[in-house]
């Protein structure tokens, strides 16, 4: 068994159901099926064998579907590339990973030609030389590929965002996809056939990992290529959409669209959220908007996105102080996933207590793509160190406190940025926040907010200082507020930081 096995189920248990809606365009369990067959069979005709890599740059499309759902079953290795990055990122990762095919999508012809030095074949989307990629598909054959794929081969090679230096190759297992599904159906989705799910989630990172329990379980999904809350709204409406699955800057987008109350959503059943954490007081405001159907999960690439879950009933607090002020966190480990907050010496340490969080599971990664000094570095004493800086309360729950690498450090003193956003979220005027530190020549660094105010509110920096000044101690107050339109962000959703330190820093 192995990850392609989840579509094969449906074909021959729900061949006739709609399987995937793209564009406007539906299309059923036998014949997605059927064309992934084709393509995994055509990839192989080309002499390519078990745990050859394979580049895929698309925007979420059904070739982008098919292509990689046909690696899972030939038993080749989908290189997630980044469509935001740069060409000679991409370029790197190829030639990283040591893949010998890319496949694009109609956007990307100049970026192929540019990064497609020392590959063997280049299969494209639409018109233009080379290979076109509805032609080489229809020249394989329909029946399940003869590719002996166990659980323990390789699937993905999905590069990190380089956050913290070079993109590292997370090396992830058909294991690993196959456990997070299981996680995944067991603790947040009750799905039936009759169920709808909508993503504008990128199949390059986390919307590839959520549909799959709505592919096992015969329902289905809808996607688009770019997130358009109005788009995201009225398809809702109009087909009784009943998932969605965002990260926070989706959600807050959805729920600032001027004309919200307009949208009948009464077939919602689970908005998960994930890739960020979301400030309580917009929890509380999506509480209010969409009842009580708020899903959140905390993961990361390298143990595929499932580390803990706040579930649906935890976002209920009836009033419940210690309820209510565990919406702030990341929930709970998953059914069989062991999570620790260790110290300096890697040992385990009590509730209440910070320290970096580290894991253990079938869903964490093999390790880094030869990299094998800063697997073992991640990998110390067989926990994967997420380098999450965080604490447990008395019952288990998780609270994340921030990434390492953010760590404020002004005037001696360490700020950690999410705690002053989970402060300026508060202000009625702040519809989104992030908090960096700018070099400064006094303070080392300077607490610096970047926010976007709400449709129709207004702030001026002394009324967010005077708000501070009440609200946090003096030296985890912003020296700096810069007023933005938006915050700029990564492909899923994050907000970069780092972006925005270099933008001040080389103003």
């Amino acid at each position: 068994m192995n990850a392609g096995y989840l579509v094969e189920r449906s074909a021959r248990y729900f061949p006739e159901r709609t399987a995937f809606v793209i564009d406007g365009t539906a299309v059923t369990y036998r014949h997605l099926n059927r064309r992934i067959n084709k393509l995994a069979n055509a990839l192989l005709s080309l002499g390519l064998k078990k745990g050859d890599r394979v580049g895929l740059l698309f925007h979420n499309s059904y070739a982008y579907l098919e292509s990689f759902l046909a690696l899972y079953k030939a038993g080749l290795v989908w290189v997630r590339l980044n469509a935001r990055l740069a060409p000679q990122e991409l370029k790197g990762m190829l030639e990283d990973s040591g893949a010998v095919v890319l496949m694009h999508g109609p956007q990307f012809g100049e970026t192929a030609e540019a990064i497609s030095e020392g590959l063997q074949w280049t299969i494209h989307e639409g018109d233009g030389p080379g290979i076109v990629y509805e032609e080489f598909l229809e020249k394989g054959a329909d029946h399940e590929p003869e590719a002996n794929v166990t659980l323990e081969d390789l699937s993905d090679l999905w590069y990190t965002s380089g956050t913290t230096g070079a993109p590292k190759g997370i090396m992830l297992t058909h294991r690993n996809i196959m456990t997070c599904t299981q996680l995944l159906l067991s603790d947040v989705y009750d799905i039936t056939t009759e169920d709808k799910f909508l993503t504008a989630g990128a199949l390059s990172h986390a919307g590839s990992v959520r549909v799959l329990p709505f592919i096992i379980r015969g329902a289905a999904c809808y996607l688009h290529s770019h997130f358009d809350p109005d788009r995201m709204l009225s398809e809702t409406r109009e087909q009784g959409i009943t998932d969605w699955a965002v990260v926070p800057t989706m959600l807050v987008a959805i729920m600032d669209h001027p004309k919200f109350e307009e949208f009948d959503l009464g077939a919602m059943k689970r908005i998960t959220y994930a890739g960020s954490p979301l400030p309580v007081e917009r929890i509380k405001e999506g509480l209010e908007k969409f009842g009580p159907i708020l899903d959140q999960s905390y993961g990361q690439a390298e143990s595929i996105i499932t580390i803990t879950h706040l579930p649906r009933q935890d976002h209920v607090t009836n009033g419940d102080p210690i309820r209510e002020k565990r919406l702030a966190s990341a929930g709970r480990e998953y059914p069989g996933v062991r999570v620790r907050v260790v110290n300096e010496a890697d040992e385990a340490i009590g509730p209440g207590e910070v320290g970096e969080v580290v894991t253990r599971s079938d869903l964490v990664m093999r390790g880094y793509w030869n990299q094998p000094e800063k697997t073992e570095e991640a990998m110390k004493g067989g926990w994967l160190h997420t380098g999450d800086i965080g604490y447990m309360d008395e019952g288990g729950y998780l609270f994340l406190v921030d990434r390492k690498h953010d760590k404020i450090i002004t005037g001696g003193l360490n700020v950690f940025p999410r705690e002053v956003e989970e402060v300026l979220a508060t202000h009625e005027a702040v519809a989104q926040v992030a908090v960096f530190g700018v070099k400064d020549p006094y303070w080392g660094e300077a607490v610096t907010a970047a926010i976007v105010l709400k449709r129709g509110k207004r702030a001026t920096e002394d009324d967010i200082k005077a708000f501070c000044k009440e609200n946090l101690a003096g030296y985890k107050r912003p020296k700096k507020i810069l007023f933005m339109d938006d915050l700029p962000k990564n492909l899923y959703g994050k907000v970069m930081r780092k972006e925005l330190k270099k933008q001040l820093e080389g103003a």
